[in-house]
């Protein structure tokens, strides 16, 4: 699902064969941000910032399936910014309960590989899925988290090391982004892929694997953070 990103992360779409966590399993706790003295914190717009997850279907019938995309408008976190890049940090929390699946401008902007709108039931009960107890269990874990543990690099193309935890599973990834300052305001966008089964997520398959969900998703996002309190 997604990520979904998350993004989730993500593997939206898919029904899991794994059986979901207990619902008194211990959360995955990450370890805290390590937030430098000097950072200024910014916080993010979410009417202004966005993520999309491309999924794809795979195998000898694909054909039979659909591709999807699934996307918020509702990243909530801080980045905290420093003079010192490589000692800035941030944290995105994505509620899963927010994720739209294949709104049509998005299947639009998405091109070729999206086409056309799908039907009311199909999209709710892709949703449907995306959120059940199979795959992102949305009662039991309301948020996607991520947050930053390394950053290296020279503006505006840095890498970032991040943990992302989906459910009780946390996986470290890099993600390439490129950053803009603007007077009081940050944006921050990149794209990258990460696979389903790197989130503890058995990508679906049905028909001894001749009709399945590619593992690898496509992830795309932009970020834009203001400052706490503006410089006077």
């Amino acid at each position: 699902m997604p990520v979904a990103l998350l993004l989730v992360f993500l593997a939206p779409l898919l029904q899991s064969c794994q059986s979901p966590a207990p619902r008194d399993a211990s959360v995955a706790v990450l370890a805290p941000l390590e937030i430098a003295p000097s950072a200024r914190r910014f916080r993010l717009r979410s009417d202004q910032s966005r993520l999309l997850v491309l999924v794809y279907r795979d195998g000898r019938l694909a054909n039979l399936g659909h591709n999807h995309v699934v996307s918020s408008n509702d990243l909530q976190g801080e980045i905290y910014f420093t003079d010192d890049r490589n000692n800035s940090s941030f944290e995105v929390r994505l509620p899963v309960t927010t994720m739209e699946v294949d709104l049509p401008q998005n299947r639009v902007e998405a091109g070729d590989d999206f086409p056309g709108e799908l039907s009311p039931d199909a999209v709710s009960g892709t949703r449907a899925n995306m959120l059940g107890d199979q795959q992102l269990d949305a009662e039991a874990w309301p948020e996607i988290i991520l947050r930053s543990r390394r950053i290296r690099g020279a503006s505006p193309d840095i890498v970032v090391q991040v943990e992302i935890a989906v459910r009780s599973h946390v996986h470290a990834i890099e993600i390439p982004v490129r950053v803009a300052i603007s007077g009081e305001q940050i944006t921050v966008t990149g794209r990258f892929t990460l696979n389903q089964t790197d989130l503890g997520i058995e990508p679906f398959s049905v028909m001894m694997g001749a009709l399945k969900v590619r593992d690898e998703l496509d992830i795309q996002f932009s970020l834009v953070a203001e400052a706490d309190n503006p410089a006077g």
